[in-house]
């Protein structure tokens, strides 16, 4: 008894120890952003900041005092780290991410920036100023690089007022833009000689946190994060841009909406060409790009609402067009998404730079994992390795199921694997109709999910969603490597020049969405395409064969497991159910049971059915005991949970 009484209380002891070290407050690093954004804690009180995103991060005083540094003994923060500080001092402070935020000229950052309130503070001292109005119409103002006594470009930026240009002349300029200003107008003079270059030592190559600005006609290259990056912003624009070798992105809107990015080109990035993420509604659109090369054609995580991918090319990449939903970002899910009129080939068939998320996705050409009601129309997708068009689930943090979206009157053929999937084990009503397609998954796709007849409610299949997850975790073990030739090289840049050149019309990024024509009789089906086949891949049920191990795992057990349960089970169940004592109604009623609910029904009489229960428990759950092992042990190699 006394020895019991002892071991009660360490334990207690101990739990008042493990709660004594918990933070008071918790947050979030995703990307790019803090959550929550604005951070109350007592005197003396604890934060624990945690990495959740993909992406390093860390957390900042703008006042210099304090760092993420100080106690987590590294500058950058990995996916997983976490730290835990503690203040004991009162006040108000501006923390920020030294990697996704800018300083501009007063002082204060913008960008991934979060505010901390210790003690009892005032809520007016807590309060953010309020954003720099935007000009409508051009300043009048042009100031010339490296003309007019500016040797770079950032020193003409810092120099400008709201609503000028900045017209850069030819030449290779070694630097980071940082663009504080609102409204301002980056433009080079010649697209094509005009050049920005990271030597892979700098982070971004045009880094936007105001309002309102417009960069267009010139190149960034060589940068460890983006090529032009806009964050927190209402209101941008990049017209005329070409992005090469940028390790993260290309093009990338992250937090912005009211955006067009448009006439571009984008190749070489590891994650992806082109990229708006977390925003809702983004009201943006991507037009006339060409996006080659990557690991991603189109990434766009937790993006939703009036967002537009059309009339663009997307070749060459690990996949092509792949908006998606995650728990690394707010938001979630992806939703109210129209892609049409794109030309979307050859995805899988060339060795490019790639992480391990992105060859979850590899060889297909547009997936939308996780996502909600999206309209996919008039694209031509031809000769990718994997599937054509693909709805599926999306398992993040959470298991995000798909539902609501529409994929009509789209051209798909000569896919590897299938020309349209609709995936289990979840969806909510998604459909298809009027595709000219050869192959689908489930193979009555277009009788049983058709947006103008009969429309069921989810596929039973795992097998395509079983394939994602080996995907994931096969991605997690292989990574292709930075940077790749595939792209043009400097000497071979030969792109359209925005039309009228230095002299084109000067106009701020303001009320972008507004004057778009959003039409769908404005994204016509591509009528041709290269002629590429890619080779047949022999598909047995849902899964290709021979795969790689972790496909073909997730793929025939985890897919097949449930089906047998039902029929093998099934006959048991039935055979023993007819033996026993029980009454005719009840016999037949769970006879019915077992044959109409798709391995439900033998589960519900393993549990309370006519027999014994120690066998039929051994039968079914010992099946099933082993399949849930598999698949937890699978999804946590895969990096799934």
């Amino acid at each position: 008894m006394r020895l019991r009484l002892i071991l009660l209380a360490l334990a207690a002891l101990a739990l008042a120890s493990c709660a004594s070290q918990e933070a008071d407050v918790e947050v979030s690093m995703l990307d790019n952003t803090f959550s929550p954004a604005v951070i109350t804690v007592p005197v003396n009180g604890t934060v624990l900041f945690r990495n959740d995103g993909r992406n390093p991060h860390n957390a900042i005083d703008a006042g210099g005092t304090f760092s993420t540094e100080d106690t987590f003994g590294d500058l950058l923060m990995q996916e997983g780290d976490e730290t835990t500080m503690r203040f004991a001092k009162p006040g108000v402070y501006q923390i920020y991410c030294s990697l996704h935020a800018a300083k501009g000229d007063d002082g204060s950052y913008s960008g991934m920036v979060a505010t901390l309130i210790v003690g009892d503070v005032d809520e007016a001292e807590a309060a953010t100023e309020a954003r720099a109005e935007v000009p409508r119409e051009w300043s009048g103002g042009t100031l010339v690089v490296p003309d007019d006594g500016f040797p770079d470009i950032q020193s003409a930026v810092d120099a400008a007022e709201p609503g000028d240009l900045v017209l850069i002349r030819p030449g290779t300029y070694k630097e980071q833009v940082t663009v504080t200003t609102p409204g301002l107008t980056i433009r080079g003079e010649d697209r094509n000689t005009v050049i920005l270059d990271g030597e892979f030592i700098r982070e971004n190559g045009v880094f936007a946190t105001a309002d309102g600005v417009a960069v267009e006609n010139l190149t960034t290259k060589n940068y460890l994060s983006n090529g032009v990056f806009w964050t927190g912003v209402t209101g941008y624009r990049g017209s005329y841009l070409t992005a090469i070798d940028n390790i993260v992105y290309g093009i990338y809107a992250f937090g912005s909406v009211d955006g067009l990015i448009e006439h571009s080109y984008a190749s070489g990035s590891w994650d992806s060409g082109f990229y708006i993420g977390q925003c809702d509604p983004c009201n943006a659109m991507i037009t006339d790009v060409v996006s080659e090369y990557n690991g991603l054609g189109y990434s766009g995580t937790n993006s939703s609402g009036n967002i537009y991918l059309v009339n663009s090319t997307w070749r060459y990449n690990a996949a092509g067009i792949v908006p998606n939903t995650l728990d690394s970002e707010l938001l979630p899910p992806v939703r109210d998404v129209v892609i049409a009129g794109n030309l979307v080939h050859g995805q899988g068939t060339v060795t490019v730079p790639t992480g391990s998320v992105q060859r979850t996705a590899e060889g297909h050409g547009i997936l939308y994992p996780g996502g909600r009601d999206a309209l996919i129309t008039q694209n031509l997708v031809v000769d990718n390795t994997g599937y054509g068009i693909a709805i599926s689930p999306m398992f993040d943090a959470n298991f995000w199921a798909p539902g609501g979206s529409e994929v009509v009157d789209n051209v798909v053929r000569g896919s590897g694997q299938a020309d349209l999937v609709l995936s289990g084990p979840a969806d909510d009503r998604s459909c298809f109709a009027r595709n000219e397609y050869d192959t689908s998954i489930p193979r009555s796709l277009g009788l049983i999910h058709d947006c103008d007849g009969i429309n069921l409610p989810s596929p039973v299949s795992l097998g395509t969603f079983s394939q994602l997850a080996g995907g994931f975790a096969y991605g997690n073990t292989t990574e292709n490597a930075f940077p790749n030739a595939g792209g043009p090289g400097p000497d071979a840049l030969d792109f359209e020049q925005i039309p009228g050149g230095a002299s084109a019309p000067v106009s701020p990024a303001v009320d972008i969405y507004d004057s778009l024509d959003i039409d769908l009789a404005n994204f016509p089906t591509p009528t041709s395409a290269p002629d590429e086949p890619v080779d047949d891949v022999f598909v047995l049920g849902a899964v290709p064969v021979p795969g790689n191990g972790w496909t073909l795992l997730f793929g025939f057990l985890l897919d097949w497991a449930p089906w047998l349960v039902w029929v093998v089970g099934g006959i048991v169940a039935i055979r023993r159910t007819l033996r026993s004592e029980a009454g005719a109604i009840a016999r037949w009623v769970w006879i019915a049971l077992v044959v109409l609910i798709p391995a439900g029904g033998v589960i519900a009489w393993a549990l309370a059915g006519p027999h014994r229960p120690a066998k039929r428990f051994s039968l079914v759950f010992g099946g099933l005991g082993v399949w849930l092992v598999t698949l937890v042990v699978g999804l946590m190699a895969g990096g799934l949970v």
